[in-house]
């Protein structure tokens, strides 16, 4: 399955629901949404523990107890379509900007080549996004997987009996979710999407979240580069509750510094009803994948 790709019969099916999971380093989280008009109503909004050991740098390293904790949740939910996220510390991605004299419609086979350079491993073993990003020169965000990694996260979905419509990386799930529901930060707003061991800064401009940088490292490291980044910045955001992004908030604090925590329910575009009061700053990858892509 191709990273950020709704299946055909995701689309044959859009007007059914379709739940969002995203697995972080303890917990799982799932939103189911439904359309309201021109609105989003919030039919489900959970969260459950994940043991420690289960999940080991993005990757699964005991199946079964996973799995069958999922099968357990997800029954009760009744949802037969999932979306799922790979966490961060699973994907390999770039920024590249294409060469010159560069023809959008070579676009694929172009992609397909930096992606096998990238992870260095030949196509029939890797699965890949790319992302136009914002602005000028034309820039590209290219993300990358092994393909062992997804079958994993196929299995996990078939092992829940549902039908995997949608596979994505975290950091992009979660900008895809901040680009709907969060269009009103302050401008030059530096956001800060924080993983267990990786962080992706966006930054408002312009009515739209550019992308500015990841980092990904032990977690010392990927500290001080956020710090750093932040002297600069004016307005801070932050989102994640990672031990990582724990830190970071405790750090910013202790420094003076006010960081706004986005909630998703702030938003207006949300019709009356649903547990709203329930999505905290951790659901944003959970929303992103839930709800279908804006239009080409």
């Amino acid at each position: 399955m191709p990273l950020a790709f709704w299946t055909d019969a995701a689309q044959a099916g859009a007007d059914q629901a379709v739940a969002g999971l995203d697995m972080g380093h303890d917990h799982a989280r799932l939103v189911v949404l439904a359309r309201a008009g021109r609105s989003w109503r919030l039919e489900q909004c959970q969260q459950w523990p994940l043991e420690p050991g289960w999940m080991q740098g993005g990757r699964i390293s005991d199946f079964l107890p996973l799995a069958d904790t999922l099968q357990q949740q997800l029954a009760e939910t009744g949802i037969e379509r999932l979306a799922m996220a790979l966490p961060a510390e699973a994907c390999t991605s770039a920024v590249l900007e294409p060469p010159a004299g560069w023809s959008r419609l070579r676009a694929r086979p172009w992609l397909q080549q930096q992606a096998a350079a990238l992870m260095q491993r030949p196509l029939s073993e890797l699965t890949w996004s790319a992302h136009a990003l914002p602005g000028r020169p034309q820039r590209w965000r290219l993300v990358c997987a092994c393909l062992e990694l997804v079958q994993d996260w196929m299995g996990l979905a078939e092992a829940a009996q549902c039908k995997l419509v949608r596979l994505d990386e975290v950091h992009q799930a979660s900008w895809q979710a901040l680009a709907r529901w969060y269009g009103d930060a302050p401008e030059s707003t530096l956001l800060l999407q924080v993983g267990a061991a990786s962080v992706q800064a966006l930054q408002w401009r312009g009515g739209q979240w550019h992308w500015l940088w990841r980092e990904q490292a032990d977690a010392q490291p990927v500290l001080e580069h956020c710090l750093h980044a932040a002297r600069d910045a004016g307005q801070l955001a932050l989102i994640g509750d990672s031990p990582l992004a724990q830190d970071l908030q405790a750090q910013f604090n202790a420094d003076g510094r006010a960081v706004l925590r986005p909630l998703p329910a702030q938003s207006p575009l949300w019709a009356a009803g649903g547990p709203l009061d329930q999505l905290s700053d951790a659901f944003w990858p959970a929303l992103g994948l839930a709800c279908p892509p804006h239009p080409a």
